[in-house]
């Protein structure tokens, strides 16, 4: 049985469970509501709390002051990054592949392949409760009740939420006398979870790209990432986790130490090649075999060198001045770098005062990165103009008010509103299901 038949008959024994207690009244009597196989856990503890942090009202709508105009900014370039993508499968017709798999969408650990499972959870929990604190924490800044707080369970936890009052946030039925928020009130209550989102990713990335970084050093070699199946270095014992340092005597430093001697090698040349294996030196002599792209030997390894790839992300920060650089940063655990682990974990060591902590630094290295981007993807994400998003109900606001200035009859106002916003919910909709579905119709024709 295969990872995802596993994963669907779980998941379906689960649903039959939920569907079994709540039959029997069980989920209801324990303040558990299901909406088919999500769970809504709703409590009220922690209320007060969320008082006594809503205390310093001047700070909070300071900061959600300062958040609406990076969402509005973020919404256009989330919205430009997405047609560009549209554009690119109608144009290209990519074939499907891992990176545009519909399960690798999701920002799920354990459903998406490049996210870890560990790391993935921890910046997941952590997003979601910054994001949903914040609405909280504004909700009680512009005096709007909460209801209450609680996760979203689908056998993991998929969400999380705090109920405001709605009618006393949107002014929908509310009583004579309530509390109703104004527009600018409103405002800060739909960015404070992307301005939270984007506050904590700020934080992980500065401590990342800065204090993490900056104690971390390369070993010198070649890296082996991954061996070739019945290749040369497979048959001779060569695996991902060693790193080639000499070969017939060359120092090997980087990779193009590698490909430079790659380069001058023939099919059928037997080298001696030294690797470090956990510590531990190796030598292996390997009988090469045609480059299947050029006439030259053929090793069959993947790897590079642990100084360029570090190099590479210290420049991260300084490129972010291009929307090239932003695309990196968006694509970096996805695309390039997932953390200090797996076949790369015994390229880097730590130094300075982080060599006291021994691997127990890359634990902290690896949370920070994907505390950072799992808030950052997600405050973009929710950017977008489209309800129930926060981007959708901060455009709709935003939009609203600019049709009160132009129209004077009131039904009109939520006319045109009403259907802008709809047209363009529609529209993220239909880019959305050309990123999903595009490779698999478009690439296969």
């Amino acid at each position: 049985m295969d990872f995802y038949t596993l994963a669907l008959v779980i998941f379906a024994a689960y649903w039959l469970l939920v569907i079994f207690l709540n039959s029997r009244g069980i989920l209801a009597r324990h303040g558990v509501s299901a909406y088919g196989p999500i769970l809504m856990l709703r409590t009220t503890q922690g209320l007060r709390l969320l008082d006594k942090l809503a205390r310093p009202k001047r700070f909070w709508r300071f900061f959600a002051n300062i958040g609406i105009p990076v969402t509005v900014i973020a919404m256009f370039f989330m919205l430009a990054i997405l047609l560009i993508g549209d554009v690119r499968i109608l144009v290209t017709q990519p074939a499907p592949t891992a990176l545009n798999a519909p399960q690798n969408v999701l920002l799920l650990p354990g459903i998406n392949q490049f996210i870890p499972l560990t790391w993935g959870l921890i910046g997941l929990i952590v997003t979601l409760v910054v994001h949903e604190l914040s609405h909280a924490i504004l909700s009680r800044v512009a005096d709007i009740k909460v209801k209450s707080l609680g996760l979203l369970i689908a056998l993991v936890p998929i969400g999380a939420f705090a109920e405001p009052d709605e009618s006393q946030l949107l002014g929908i039925d509310a009583k004579k006398g309530e509390k109703i928020a104004t527009r600018p009130e409103r405002l800060r209550v739909f960015s404070a979870g992307i301005t939270g989102n984007f506050a904590v990713a700020l934080i992980a990335f500065t401590l990342f790209f800065g204090p993490v970084l900056s104690s971390v050093t390369a070993t010198n070699g070649f890296g082996v990432v991954s061996v070739v199946s019945g290749s040369p270095a497979e048959q001779a014992g060569l695996q991902p986790g060693m790193t080639i340092s000499q070969i017939d005597g060359i120092t090997i430093s980087d990779t193009n130490d590698f490909q430079a001697f790659m380069n001058a090698t023939h099919p059928g040349q037997i080298v001696t090649v030294k690797a470090i294996d956990q510590g531990t030196p190796k030598t292996f002599g390997i009988v090469l075999a045609k480059n299947p792209n050029s006439d030259k030997g053929f090793l069959g390894i993947g790897g590079g060198s642990a100084s360029e790839l570090l190099t590479f992300l210290k420049r991260i920060p300084s490129n972010l001045n291009t929307f090239q650089g932003w695309g990196v940063l968006i694509g970096l655990p996805l695309l390039i770098f997932s953390g200090f682990t797996g076949n790369i974990a015994h390229l880097y060591q730590p130094i300075g005062w982080a060599a006291p902590l021994g691997n127990g630094f890359f634990w902290i290295a690896n949370t920070l990165l994907w505390v950072g981007w799992i808030n950052f993807y997600v405050g973009l994400f929710n950017c977008l103009p489209a309800v129930p998003l926060d981007g959708g109900h901060i455009f709709r606001e935003l939009f609203k008010s600019l049709t009160e200035k132009i129209l004077r009859n009131t039904k009109d106002q939520e006319r045109v509103t009403s259907a802008l916003v709809t047209t363009l919910g529609a529209v993220i909709l239909a880019s959305f299901l050309i990123l999903l579905i595009g490779p698999y119709v478009f690439g296969t024709l």
